[in-house]
């Protein structure tokens, strides 16, 4: 029952990510080609810039832990391949481990950045230069679910999870 909720509700975030991500990179490319012709025909946009600062980190970040979840990040497996599935299977438990332990690491020097940064503001509009660095520690908090979520699936079900077919995880 319990395990039922946590799946729905990591379910949820999943999409929300999801949608955030593509909403922030359509809004960030429309708010530039806006600016673009607004400094074309000589009404610049300052803000602009700042908004898509801010889009762009979001989108990123949350880009890079839907392509974890979705299997789509780059994997270079030419070596690997001809090895043995158990050695296979025991570098990719390995491998995954390590890309946790990093995104720990970035976890805890992204917290004190955006702490640092909260006097910091953008150059046109009033809003703390924190809401950017966030998007370092929140991603990576949800890169490492994403990432713990296929290192269970790794140890459990390794054939399944061995090279990059889609969503293997949700």
């Amino acid at each position: 029952m319990m395990l039922e909720i946590v799946k729905k509700g990591y379910s949820c975030i999943c999409k929300l990510e999801e949608s955030l991500s593509s909403f922030n990179m359509c809004a960030l490319t429309f708010l530039i080609f806006i600016s673009a012709i607004g400094r074309f025909v000589g009404k610049p946009i300052n803000w602009a810039v700042d908004i898509s600062l801010l889009l762009f980190a979001w989108g990123a970040f949350l880009g890079a832990d839907v392509g974890i979840r979705e299997n789509r990040i780059i994997n270079v497996d030419f070596l690997t391949a001809k090895m043995p599935p158990a050695m296979q299977r025991t570098l990719a438990i390995l491998w995954s481990a390590c890309i946790i332990l990093f995104l720990a690491v970035i976890i805890v020097y992204g917290i004190p950045l955006c702490i640092s940064n909260a006097k910091r503001q953008f150059q046109n509009i009033t809003m703390s230069y924190s809401w950017v660095t966030a998007a370092v520690p929140v991603s990576a908090f949800l890169m490492i679910i994403s990432s713990g979520v296929k290192l269970f699936r790794q140890i459990t079900d390794f054939p399944s999870t061995a090279h990059g077919s889609g969503r293997d995880i949700v």
